[in-house]
């Protein structure tokens, strides 16, 4: 099935703009309520979706189409939008949708519609197959302005082999296999609303490269010692604590919206208590800077 991003206005509901406001929605929002304003509103069993592309029009022949069709059925719209703590992230998706190569207009405008200004869209689904994120749910960022991400266009049709692995997270977020953290600095975190801290606390996580990091710190000093306080589990609680640590990913969440390949040299080994007094930080400190704050309280 074929997939495209439209990116649009941050909102919690998308279901009108009272009791809600609509921010970071772009130039063509800075005086009036954008469209999408009513975007995951329930009219008659339907939703109608808005973006604004770039010129008068959607490329609907770079997902399948012919340049004759003015329109085509069967595509997964992914909903992107920008928090107040930077980035893009998916905030919902339509499935089984139909996307317009013009603006359509709204025929019988509901009383919400109305109210709102909404006269007219370019995407239609079944409300049904409509799903709008909760707002601590929002957390799969999609970079932009980099290689393989979404560029300055609020239409993107992620049809370049480098946005590949973008494509696939996303159909795991929509098909639910999304990975959830549940501990201390993942309820933190969902409460501020940090899709970056999420991210970056994903990475950490990563068995694979966890394993690696700790198989390479042992081959060369023979403990896994905390690289700011170093406290050694092992040491402190003998053969229950061998083999244990946390992996903290040095890059600067600032730097962490695209793609990351992680190296090695890119973790360090840390200690539980360490760990989260850096992510208790903002910014988040360096390894090095910590350990003398924490020589000097010592």
């Amino acid at each position: 099935m074929p997939i495209i991003f439209c990116n649009i206005g941050w909102m919690k509901n998308y279901n009108g703009i009272s009791g809600d406001s609509i921010e970071r929605g772009g130039k063509y929002n800075e005086h009036s309520t954008g469209h999408e304003v009513c975007n995951f509103t329930n009219i008659n069993g339907n939703v109608y979706g808005y973006v604004q592309p770039v010129g008068r029009s959607i490329k609907i022949e770079k997902i399948g189409a012919s340049k004759q069709d003015d329109k085509i059925d069967g595509v997964d719209v992914v909903w992107t939008a920008g928090p107040e703590s930077g980035g893009t992230v998916v905030v919902g998706w339509y499935k089984d949708a139909t996307v317009y190569r013009d603006l359509q207009s709204i025929e019988n405008q509901n009383s919400k519609q109305k109210r709102n200004g909404v006269s007219s869209y370019r995407i239609k689904a079944s409300w049904a197959n409509a799903v709008l994120l909760p707002v601590e749910k929002r957390d799969l960022i999609i970079p932009r302005a980099v290689k393989g991400g979404i560029g300055q266009s609020n239409v993107w049709f992620a049809d370049k082999q480098e946005s590949q692995e973008i494509v696939n997270r996303t159909m795991a977020l929509i098909k639910g296999e999304s990975l959830d953290l549940p501990d201390i600095d993942f309820n933190r975190t969902i409460e501020e609303g940090n899709p970056r801290l999420v991210a970056h606390l994903r990475r950490e996580r990563n068995p694979s490269i966890i394993k690696k990091k700790k198989d390479s710190v042992l081959k060369a000093t023979g403990k896994l010692r905390c690289e700011v306080c170093s406290f050694d589990f092992k040491d402190f609680y003998g053969k229950i604590g061998e083999g244990f640590c946390e992996v903290h990913h040095l890059q600067p969440l600032s730097k962490a919206d695209g793609i990351v390949e992680t190296k090695l040299s890119d973790l360090a080994v840390i200690c539980s208590n360490c760990h989260r007094i850096i992510h208790r930080l903002d910014p988040m400190p360096s390894i090095d800077k910590l350990s003398k704050k924490l020589a000097k309280n010592v």
